[in-house]
């Protein structure tokens, strides 16, 4: 029996089975393309969003530098009005003493004063207010907090009413206010900023 020419592995193939052959193979290509063409889209939008950040954080540099820039200079500034002198708080009551009528202060205690570190410093001030109006008392400590040149806060407060019958409170009150040590920048400028050094004193 004689064989045909070509008698490799398509020859022995009937032309339907020579199709789905030819079919299978085309269909292996195309789902490779596909399969090539998805992982390469998943890269590609990796990398768009990896340089979506990238802008966003350069649009940031350039829009929002400035706004941190102002709001350091503000910090700056604040910290600037903190005084390299604790107050003199017996000398203040005195001076509320004269403009608060009907105020009674007394049990005067100043505390040690407290290093905080970086040059900062906290001082403590505890007194008694007695037999005093809510009205008399809200003055004093406006006028002791609004006093100029000074950062001067009411740490604690502890009110209590005499009776029921009458308007008279007495009250324990704890006032803090900060002191710097002179030349030395108070924590957190110049560090953040990367600028110099602190000045010596």
């Amino acid at each position: 029996m004689a064989v045909p020419g070509g008698s490799g592995f398509l020859a022995r193939m009937t032309p339907r089975e020579r199709t789905y052959i030819l079919v299978l193979v085309l269909v292996f290509f195309v789902m490779g393309t596909l399969v090539l063409l998805y992982f390469r889209g998943n890269s590609l939008r990796a990398t768009e969003q990896e340089i979506g950040k990238y802008r966003l954080a350069l649009d940031d540099l350039h829009t929002r530098g400035a706004v941190y820039q102002a709001k350091m200079e503000q910090k700056k500034a604040r910290e600037a009005e903190i005084s390299t002198e604790c107050v003199q708080f017996a000398t203040l009551l005195d001076e509320a003493r004269a403009a608060v009528e009907n105020i009674s202060i007394g049990n005067e205690e100043e505390e040690p004063t407290l290093e905080l570190g970086s040059g900062l410093a906290k001082c403590t001030y505890k007194f008694e207010v007695r037999s005093s109006t809510l009205e008399d008392l809200t003055k004093l400590l406006s006028f002791i907090e609004s006093k100029p040149g000074q950062i001067i806060t009411t740490e604690n407060l502890v009110v209590r009413s005499l009776s029921a019958a009458e308007d008279r409170l007495n009250a324990d009150i704890t006032l803090v206010t900060f002191r710097r040590e002179g030349g030395v920048a108070p924590p957190g400028d110049d560090e953040e900023l990367g600028g110099p050094g602190e000045d010596k004193p």
